[in-house]
């Protein structure tokens, strides 16, 4: 049995293709010792009592093998003919990611790292709003549509300190005060609206308070550093203003509050918002500065006890003639109710839902004047030129309705003289007196 089984494995080695290769072979050649075992086990166990049946079986058994053994070579031959396409792709594969490391390499120094926020609240700034006294109706309800929009803010009540207020020698005024209510409040923002000539004219000013450098001031005391601490308490006492900032100075005009609009827009109360601007605002290096202001006031911080985790809404702001024009408007999706409705604004928009904003309010125009480096004070960093104050504004008003007084006023006269003199000019006419 041994001897006719390693006949036809010779037979079917013979009729096999010349050209193929070696580890195929020594494959086979394993599987032909281990079934030439199995047989000399299986066979040899029945010596001369086997009958004819087992002997057939046997022959059958040996049949089976024989095709299972061709189907394994053919097996092998594909896996050997498979060997060198794995062995490319695999040098590709390993060229494909070294480039893509040296492109994630290179994006890495031209591209800033992303900072991924961890969802807690680490970001705890604080705003002070508050405003001076002798403000009119439409300025306190302004105030306080700000105070639903900025959820992180710290209210106070109206300031009322002259010019005169020096504040425990840490300058004068009004941003002596503001800064030392933001550091009783640990504030590092403030929003501070000013009204001027019986509420006709309305500043709003926006900065960083000197409470918002403690920090580095805590960082110096931490690290031993007693020179340059000192000189910043120096810089403390001589002026509060000098140490915070920057801050700008608006003019306000044209402000609409939530309630005179009547507009349908509604959004959550304390929601964080989206910050919209005007590509200006990357082009301009004034507007740069007052972008970041802008960020640190209106953006709510992630995970703000008062706030709402939804955005719902987006504040926008642009910059055109001159002057910055906020709005906030209300994030709307709508969802076709039938097939036919989501059909039509498909073909629309490319969507089945439709995104739209709609106002809500308030709505006002920033005129800017002038930034400071310090906190309500200090150095001037920027002026706008084309800026003009309402009292001078006031006064050429006036004048022009003067001018126009005078005008009318000499045309008056002038029909006077006109009218004697043609009185006096009539010749007599003889027959006036006949009919009396």
């Amino acid at each position: 049995m041994a001897k006719k089984r390693s006949n036809k494995r010779t037979k079917v080695e013979a009729s096999s293709e010349p050209n193929k290769v070696e580890n195929v072979k020594h494959a086979v050649q394993e599987d032909e010792d281990e079934d030439d075992d199995d047989d000399v086990e299986h066979v040899g166990n029945g010596d001369e009592e086997k009958n004819d049946d087992d002997y057939e079986e046997a022959l059958s058994s040996e049949e089976e093998e024989e095709e299972e053994g061709g189907e394994e070579e053919e097996g092998a031959e594909e896996e050997n003919d498979a060997i060198p396409t794995q062995s490319i792709s695999a040098v590709e594969q390993q060229h494909i990611q070294e480039q893509q490391e040296v492109e994630e390499t290179a994006n890495a120094i031209n591209d800033p790292p992303i900072i991924k926020s961890t969802g807690r609240y680490q970001n705890k700034q604080r705003c002070l709003i508050l405003s001076s006294r002798g403000i009119t109706a439409r300025y306190r309800h302004l105030l306080e549509d700000l105070k639903m929009l900025i959820p992180h803010h710290k209210k106070e009540s109206k300031l009322d300190v002259g010019k005169n207020y020096q504040g425990g020698g840490a300058g004068g005024g009004y941003g002596a005060a503001v800064n030392e209510i933001a550091e009783v409040r640990g504030c590092q923002t403030a929003l501070f609206l000013e009204t001027r000539k019986r509420g006709q004219d309305g500043y709003l000013w926006i900065g960083r308070t000197s409470h918002s450098n403690n920090d580095h001031a805590a960082l110096l005391r931490a690290a031993g550093d007693a020179s340059e601490e000192d000189d910043l308490a120096r810089s403390n006492k001589l002026s509060l203003m000098m140490t915070g900032g920057p801050s700008v100075k608006f003019h306000i005009t044209n402000i609409h509050t939530m309630d005179e609009l009547k507009l349908t827009g509604n959004c959550m109360k304390g929601s964080r918002p989206i910050l919209s601007f005007d590509k200006s605002f990357d082009e301009r290096e004034e507007l740069q500065l007052i972008k970041h202001l802008f960020v640190d006031v209106f953006g709510t911080p992630r995970g703000h006890p008062k706030s709402k985790p939804f955005v719902d809404r987006v504040m926008g702001f642009y910059y055109g003639d001159g002057k910055i024009w906020v709005r906030n408007y209300q994030i709307l999706e709508q969802t076709a109710t039938t097939a036919k409705e989501a059909a039509v604004q498909k073909k629309l928009t490319g969507q089945a839902h439709s995104t739209s904003l709609i106002e809500i309010g308030p709505r006002f125009v920033l005129d800017p004047i002038r930034i400071f480096r310090g906190s309500f004070g200090g150095q001037t960093l920027f002026v706008n030129e084309d800026f003009v104050n309402p009292n001078v504004a006031r006064s050429q008003e006036k004048k022009e309705k003067g001018d126009r007084y005078v005008r009318r006023k000499g045309a008056e006269r002038k029909r006077k003289v006109r009218e004697r003199e043609i009185k006096e000019n009539v010749p007599v006419d003889p027959l006036a007196d006949v009919f009396q």
